[in-house]
């Protein structure tokens, strides 16, 4: 089989692995506040703090641990690192069915966070059997997988727990992923030890930190939302029965504008700079995440929210293309966390204000910060500018 045959087969099957694991996820995930509000045997504050820390202890765990696994590529076959984090975490997955203690399930989600970074393992592979020409492109369609999955889990999870319940939704996501394991198993080629020459670094300290914090406060914006649903939902008006399933259908909604919104104003940003893009944007997803609090109905409630994400979720690919164009594999690594980071305090602020305070207050300190970092970050050089070699 020829070099470009293995590499376009290779990359279709990471490619679809990772379409499996977003999905499975997020298929479990939008259910999984109404789950924890079942078998919580605490009152409604004690729950929202259970809730918020559960949700949010995962992605604690990966920010420490994803670029662990990443360096362990170097010494251990980035195809076996990715076997194995799928088969202990459809294993967890599965587990989660059949606990009705929430110690037990805050450490189920803390341990899958231990074994998270299969996003970073599959990007390693992905650059380990890509050619330099193909590498953007290819990239760019692992995104397109990553965040299709991330879209589709949330409106099949709400309808299966409707369905199937919740057990047979957590049952039916731990295969999901063992179908994953499999066809990398079988159809993804051996993969060497990861040992790139890294050139040296072009961006300062504070030029990175700044557009670490931009993206980490863009991504609460998004994160949040999921483990407070059965809160706003309630203050909506929607009764418990259709709550899961409206829960899903909103966050399929902002889900598919996050899609467009990201890939239709960074290639905006091309042509009108992508400071002035950061800024509209960023002002605009701010000032519509408080018009949230004063939304009346769920109708205006899904719509306000839909327009807001595909606002904010264009800042994340601004930033890493900015950062890309001259860093080494260990700053977008760096830069990557950011996301994991905010899959950790978006559901811990969220549930810790509302446990306290009322939405609008949640949605004002969210949007008062993005645009305090957005200051910080337009004020900060995010990129050193390299010169170019004398022709």
């Amino acid at each position: 089989m020829s070099s470009a045959t293995s590499e376009s087969r290779d990359t279709r099957v990471v490619v679809l692995s990772q379409f499996i694991t977003a999905f499975s996820w997020t298929y479990v995930y939008i259910f999984l506040p109404f789950y924890i509000q079942q078998i919580s045997p605490y009152e409604r504050e004690g729950t929202l703090m259970w809730t918020g820390w559960i949700l949010g202890i995962t992605g604690i765990a990966s920010t420490v641990f994803a670029p662990i696994w990443g360096g362990m590529a170097a010494k251990v076959s980035p195809k076996r690192l990715y076997e194995t984090g799928m088969l202990v975490q459809a294993g967890f997955m599965v587990l989660m069915g059949f606990t009705r203690s929430l110690p037990v399930l805050l450490l189920i989600r803390l341990l899958i966070g231990c074994v998270g970074g299969l996003s970073t393992i599959a990007l390693i592979i992905m650059s380990a059997s890509s050619t330099r020409e193909k590498i953007t492109g290819n990239v760019g369609l692992f995104q397109a997988a990553l965040t299709s999955g991330q879209i589709a889990g949330p409106i099949a999870g709400a309808f299966s727990a409707e369905l199937i319940g919740y057990r047979g939704t957590f049952l039916v996501g731990g295969a999901l992923m063992l179908v994953a394991f499999a066809h990398v198993h079988l159809r993804l080629s051996r993969v060497s030890r990861f040992r790139p020459e890294l050139p040296r670094p072009a961006h300062s300290r504070r030029g990175l930190a700044a557009g670490w914090l931009l993206c980490f406060a863009a991504s609460i914006q998004i994160a949040f939302m999921p483990s407070v649903l059965p809160e706003i939902l309630a203050g909506l008006r929607i009764a418990q029965t259709e709550a899961v399933r409206t829960a899903g259908l909103i966050v399929f909604a902002y889900g598919v504008t996050s899609v467009l919104g990201s890939y239709y104003l960074s290639r905006l940003a091309i042509l009108q700079g992508r400071h002035r893009t950061l800024l509209w944007v960023t002002v605009g997803a701010s000032g519509l995440q408080l018009l949230l609090g004063v939304a009346g109905s769920v109708t205006t409630f899904g719509l306000v929210r839909m327009l807001q994400v595909g606002l904010i979720a264009a800042v994340i690919p601004i930033v890493f293309a900015e950062v890309a164009t001259s860093a080494h594999g260990r700053v977008i690594g760096f830069m990557n966390t950011s996301r994991f980071a905010s899959y950790a305090a978006g559901p811990l602020i969220a549930t810790a204000t509302f446990a306290h305070a009322s939405p609008l207050h949640l949605y004002l300190g969210l949007s008062v910060f993005t645009l305090l970092v957005l200051m910080l970050y337009l004020r900060a050089s995010a990129v050193v500018a390299t010169p170019a070699p004398a022709p």
